[in-house]
């Protein structure tokens, strides 16, 4: 960050964009450190809407700079290997293209898309529908018009089981009685599991607000429904040894899977926010299994870095007879934009094994 802020109005001053750079140095730092700053200090405990406003244009605006930085890291030494490319025109090539691409990943944001799966799964009797919505981020980005949509697809596709598996509410803005009674229209049998962003909040307030509104709170707890088994899992690392960004307990799915009794003979889905952990799950005989948490990287360069975190960061996978399935996720966080990536609600079929197909 402290290099681009110095570089980027660097550059466009060689191209002959810019005359004052001091200005522009002290503008790029405002961008990139006003942003991080409301991202790390408390912006998910304000409730203001200057405040949430303000955050998103500064998420979109760092993006900008960030693709900004990087095409003239690769254009700028071009101009004096290719005499006849105009310095001036290469610099404005780049805003152009930069301030494009940031648009297109805004606009595409505001939407999603519905996937549908069919997963066989040994030892049930009859197909269930599932409607699996993790990360709506309810909160500076999402609210009633959004989540209207959500559940307006949701009434449709007429699931048995909703799942909203993990970060359903991201942000103090987010917590009144009239937005959480949306959910009171859903037919469906609804569930939540917790996600990291729940905490990050006033999370006795939200889990209150969730439980009002008809939606079965699970817990590292396990549940029968639908001729299923449905282990729900608080957000939690793997193991002790993984690494994990966003630790809010000392609990991890290698310990606390074990403990939670089940019946071996009967089908079972593990609901967990994120991706981790699934060789335990498949050590524990576990059919199915439905993350969230990735957001496939949300934008470019995320869609590429993403893999080093997370191997299974979307669609499906498969450990021995465990079957891995990962959202993109319904909604975004931080810069309001998406790249490579699309807001997604699954809708999962499982299938008695013999009919069903992957």
């Amino acid at each position: 960050m402290v290099l681009s802020v110095w570089y980027v109005p660097y550059s466009l001053k060689k191209l002959r964009i810019l005359h004052m750079t001091s200005l522009w140095h002290g503008l790029s730092a405002l961008i990139l450190g006003g942003y991080m700053l409301l991202l790390y200090k408390g912006i998910y405990t304000w409730d203001n809407t200057f405040t949430a406003v303000t955050y998103n244009v500064l998420g979109l605006l760092f993006v900008f700079f960030v693709y900004l930085f990087f095409f003239l890291v690769i254009a700028h030494p071009l101009t004096c290997l290719v005499k006849r490319l105009s310095p001036r025109m290469v610099g404005v090539s780049g805003i152009l293209l930069s301030a494009l691409l940031v648009t297109f990943g805004f606009v595409n944001a505001q939407f999603f898309t519905v996937t549908h799966y069919d997963l066989p799964v040994k030892g049930l009797m009859q197909p269930v529908k599932i409607a699996h919505v993790p990360d709506i981020h309810l909160g500076t980005q999402r609210g009633e018009g959004y989540l209207k949509k959500i559940l307006q697809v949701i009434d449709e596709k007429k699931p048995d089981i909703v799942l909203y598996n993990g970060d359903l509410v991201d942000s103090n803005i987010a917590l009144k009685e009239d937005l959480f009674s949306l959910f009171k229209t859903v037919q469906a049998e609804q569930i939540f599991t917790t996600g990291n962003h729940e905490y990050y909040m006033d999370t006795d307030r939200a889990l209150q607000l969730i439980a009002d509104a008809g939606i079965r709170i699970v817990r590292s707890e396990i549940l029968e429904t639908h001729g299923l088994q449905l282990i729900g899992m608080e957000y939690m690392n793997a193991d002790r040894e993984t690494y994990d960004a966003h630790v809010v307990n000392a609990l991890t799915i290698q310990e606390e899977l074990p403990k939670i009794a089940r019946d071996s003979n009967k089908p079972t889905v593990l609901v967990h926010h994120s991706p981790v952990g699934m060789r335990y799950a498949a050590e524990g005989n576990i059919d199915v299994m439905l993350a969230g948490h990735t957001h496939a990287g949300l934008f470019f360069p995320g869609t590429v870095l993403v893999k080093l975190r997370f191997p299974m960061y979307k669609g499906l996978h498969k450990i021995g007879k465990t079957t891995l399935l990962v959202s993109q996720g319904a909604g975004t966080f931080g810069p309001w934009m998406r790249l490579g990536t699309r807001n997604e609600v699954q809708i999962v079929n499982l299938v008695p094994e013999e009919t069903g197909q992957l």
